[in-house]
């Protein structure tokens, strides 16, 4: 068989290999010698040249072709696996033969191959190649494969919760998958993000993302998503549609040129100049992300964090002066606080905040300040605030307004000011403060998906509410 191969692969090598006949000798000689990664290149070649010989020596090739994958994928070349499973799947060099595809995808998927664990939870979600059909492995698959940034299946995770099929439907879980997946260039997946925001199911109604996502899935190739596109300009006003296509220009911007992972940054040194304002932030993900009160830093040539005694550089992501907000990030890994799962508090409810006010006379060390939400509006009923009891200093500004569970329901911005209510109703006010509804944190952290997807989960428990808001409390230093 020796003899045969060289002369054979020899005869067409100058049609499918990139190199010289010596070379092309060596890479035979390395297969028969047992080397995996020669043997599968020899495969490959011997497979893809099979038709070009008559019938009598075609099968030779072949045989050999399949001799060589075979050896290749025993010695536990993924690579080779994934060939020879796909070649029994469709008849490639071989015989269709699911059982042997399942097998060798199985095998590959057992050795992390995201593309044949992908395969494995496809087969199973289906039932098909006479796999029985079994929902929970297929997610179980699907999440291994998902892990390694497969958006196929990230994708397909978002479908299956979406359906509700054999899992409980659910929206927002879906809305997670599918926002990974988008954001990782998925073209279905920025379509049904779309289709999900116009409705407002699993995450909130906005019909300037939903225009986004739809104009981004147009991009690559989806035509489906126009239809619903013209229908949002209905509704959408100019100036809407065009800062939905600067959005969307950004998140393109952002799928084409995904950002590098920054190392753990250390604390800055603690010999800084004059501090000239401070508030309160919180921390909203483990990598160090952080929402403040816009106030607090605008106008600031330098945002520095206060934490646990070290002084991090902190740099502005995002900030939305309309409803007070910004974002924060600094370097580093830290234990993060969640937002509630419900949509609004209610009144009465009991909430606290942990904050930092007046630090130059009431010291650093950050305080918990408890009351109850008096109302659903804001001044002058204003939709997007809570009117809270929990007294409010300067210094308290961006701290988080906390449910009993230590999960956020909003964001502390402002103190009436006594001397106008003064003015307006002859007396003064007490304890009237106000805090943003969570929901307008969560919409600006929708725009930046690789940031919303790392937020973690509600807590259900009261124990130790405070300390676990306390641990991801930070003093905000604005320098000008």
């Amino acid at each position: 068989m020796k003899r045969f191969l060289i002369v054979v692969l020899i005869l067409i090598y100058t049609q499918c290999f990139a190199g010289t006949e010596e070379q092309f000798t060596k890479l035979v000689e390395q297969a028969i010698q047992g080397d995996p990664q020669a043997q599968m290149e020899v495969a490959v070649v011997l497979c893809n040249e099979a038709k070009n010989y008559e019938t009598s020596n075609a099968k030779e090739v072949t045989k050999s072709g399949l001799f060589f994958i075979h050896e290749a994928a025993k010695s536990g070349l993924i690579q080779a696996q994934e060939i020879l499973a796909e070649m029994y799947e469709f008849g490639i060099c071989a015989s269709k033969n699911e059982t042997e595809a399942f097998y060798w995808y199985k095998i590959a998927a057992e050795q992390g191959s995201p593309t044949a664990q992908f395969k494995i939870g496809s087969f199973y979600s289906t039932g098909k190649i006479g796999v029985t059909k079994d929902i929970q492995q297929a997610i179980m698959w699907y999440k291994k494969a998902s892990s390694q940034g497969d958006i196929a299946s990230q994708y397909n995770l978002g479908l299956i919760h979406f359906k509700g099929e054999g899992v409980p439907k659910n929206y927002t879980t879906a809305a997670t998958w599918f926002k990974l997946a988008a954001i990782n260039g998925h073209s279905m997946s920025a379509f049904a993000l779309g289709g999900m925001y116009m409705a407002g199911e699993g995450v909130p109604k906005n019909y300037i993302l939903a225009y986004s996502w739809f104009n981004i899935a147009i991009s690559m190739g989806v035509d489906e998503a126009k239809k619903p596109l013209h229908t949002l300009e209905k509704y959408l006003t100019d100036e809407q549609i065009h800062k939905a296509q600067e959005l969307a220009a950004k998140i393109q911007y952002k799928i084409d040129h995904p950002s590098i992972s920054q190392e753990q940054q250390p604390p800055a040194p603690n010999n800084e100049k004059e501090v000239n304002g401070s508030g309160t932030g919180f921390i909203i993900t483990k990598d160090g992300y952080i929402l403040t009160c816009y106030h607090v830093i605008e106008g600031s040539r330098e945002v520095k964090i206060k934490y646990r005694g070290n002084i991090y550089s902190a740099k502005l992501v995002l900030g939305d002066p309309n409803n007070d907000l910004a974002l924060l990030k600094i370097n580093g890994s830290f234990p993060a606080i969640a937002f509630s799962s419900n949509r609004s508090a209610k009144m009465g409810e009991d909430v606290f905040t942990v904050g930092y006010p007046n630090p130059s006379l009431q010291g650093e060390n950050a305080k918990c300040t408890k009351g109850t939400i008096n109302s659903l509006t804001g001044f002058q009923d204003d939709l997007r605030l809570y009117q809270i009891s929990v007294p409010v200093q300067p210094g308290n500004s961006g701290g988080a307004l906390m449910d009993g569970n230590g999960n956020i329901l909003g964001i502390i911005v402002a103190m009436l000011d006594a001397k106008t209510t003064f003015k307006i109703s002859g007396s003064l006010p007490q304890n009237v403060n106000y805090a943003v509804k969570s929901i307008y944190a969560q919409a600006m952290l929708d725009t930046l998906p690789e940031i919303s997807d790392k937020l973690i989960a509600p807590s259900r428990s009261k124990s130790n509410a405070v300390d676990r808001v306390k641990n991801s409390t930070v003093m905000v230093l604005s320098y000008k």
